[in-house]
């Protein structure tokens, strides 16, 4: 029971400290936050900061770890839906729109500066480790592809972040399920290419149930090692 009470203290400790530093980057922009600024709207001590985070850098990327739940939520759907057949109830791609969309005060303040890089870097990042397993797995024991599995996972990702990008620049004037299906029909031309096979609507729809424009079935391709068989 103790410990379940100090596992509680230490989730409202750490959410007061993300809500005061999202409120101040959306208030006076990211750079000019201090720690101390961080403190005294938190309303925590400097020592209980430091038992968290390393710095404010940390504790704003911390912000995104409930989307790296997300990721490894998809990739465990998937996974199992190969198994029973059913659709995976995670949409990675809908739910990085979804959460840009519900957080773009903030995306906005931080846009194109070293804050805003940061992000991005960090989502490439996670993005790029999160496709390349399963995509090294697609070719493996297989004969190799036109282009390098390590080139095609970047640009994936590129493609992917930078669309989000312009949609926060244009105030979002698509939903997120239209972003949703826009990626999907510029992006499924290079997945084609890459893997030197046209992307059936049949195979998509088998694997994940969903009909080929749902980002279900478009995401079932990075990661279902037989959806792309060797001629």
């Amino acid at each position: 029971m103790k410990e379940k009470k100090e596992d509680r203290r230490i989730s409202r400790t750490r959410r007061l400290m993300h809500e005061a530093l999202m409120a101040l980057i959306v208030e006076k922009g990211y750079e000019a936050i201090t720690v101390q600024d961080i403190l005294d709207r938190a309303d925590v001590g400097r020592s209980t900061f430091y038992a968290h985070y390393r710095d404010k850098d940390e504790l704003l990327l911390s912000s995104f770890e409930h989307l790296r739940t997300l990721f490894e939520e998809q990739q465990q759907a998937i996974l199992e839906s190969r198994r029973t057949g059913k659709a995976p109830a995670v949409n990675l791609i809908l739910e990085l729109f979804r959460h840009i969309g519900e957080h773009h005060k903030l995306y906005k303040a931080i846009a194109g500066k070293q804050s805003g890089e940061m992000i991005v870097k960090y989502l490439h990042r996670y993005l790029y480790n999160l496709l390349i397993e399963p995509l090294t797995a697609l070719i493996k024991n297989r004969k190799s592809f036109s282009v390098p599995i390590e080139i095609t996972t970047h640009y994936l990702v590129s493609s992917l972040l930078s669309l989000m990008t312009w949609w926060l620049d244009n105030n979002m004037p698509y939903s997120a399920e239209k972003m949703d299906e826009i990626f999907r029909v510029l992006t499924t031309p290079c997945i084609e290419a890459a893997f030197g096979r046209k992307v059936e609507k049949k195979g998509a729809e088998s694997l994940s149930g969903e009909p080929d424009g749902s980002v279900k079935a478009f995401y079932s391709h990075f990661i279902d090692i037989d959806c792309c068989p060797d001629k």
